[in-house]
């Protein structure tokens, strides 16, 4: 009889064939091989079994002699697959044959799927959590000039900031002042006071003899 990973489809021979690659045989006196199925494959001869693909590959015909790598953008967990897995939202794949997704880190987010990058916070926005699908804009009375940024910073005395998305703080005009951080906006100097300069976080008063 034909040894396992053997056949013979004809009478009066006096050896047997070895299955070819991307077949097995798994029983004796075998007349046939049979072709590896979808998600296994074989790259030798005479074999009574295919392989699975390995976690971060896939097969996606019969009778395969090789497995594929999964590209950048995508990866598969398990074995014995037909396809791989597009990288989630907020999610990226660098790599190929990735047997795991990582999250896009603080400062970063990703829209799409099957990405093999994140993108940074853009100046003004700022991204605070793991595995973000979307950047947040800076509200009024913070800015960040910086991208890849986890947070907005507070404008400081003297300045402010009226918009969202800003990457800049404005400094408070003459005759004006704002003595808190994060704010709006500017306070004009009260009747007996002046601000001489820019960016002033107080008032002065007026001396003796001057009003």
């Amino acid at each position: 009889a034909c040894g396992l990973g053997t056949y013979q489809p004809n009478s009066g021979q006096n050896s047997c064939i070895d299955a070819s690659p991307g077949n097995y045989v798994n029983t004796t006196a075998s007349t046939n091989q049979t072709a590896c199925d979808l998600g296994t494959y074989q790259p030798d001869s005479g074999q009574s079994s295919c392989l699975d693909a390995s976690a971060g590959t896939y097969v996606d015909t019969t009778g395969a002699t090789s497995q594929t790598p999964c590209s950048p953008g995508t990866y598969q967990n398990q074995s014995g697959q037909t396809s791989c897995i597009d990288a989630d939202a907020g999610y990226w794949v660098s790599g190929s044959a990735a047997g795991y997704q990582d999250a896009c880190s603080v400062g970063t987010y990703q829209p799409s799927t099957g990405q093999s990058s994140c993108l940074d916070a853009d100046a003004g926005y700022y991204v605070n959590t793991t595995a973000s699908t979307n950047q947040t804009a800076c509200p009024t009375g913070t800015y960040q000039p910086s991208i890849g940024q986890s947070s907005c910073i507070d404008a400081s005395a003297g300045y402010y900031v009226d918009t969202t998305a800003a990457t800049s703080q404005t400094a408070c005009v003459v005759g004006t002042y704002q003595a808190s951080t994060g704010q709006t906006f500017c306070v004009d100097a009260d009747a007996g006071y002046y601000v001489p300069s820019n960016a002033s976080s107080d008032q002065t008063a007026c001396a003796v003899g001057t009003y």
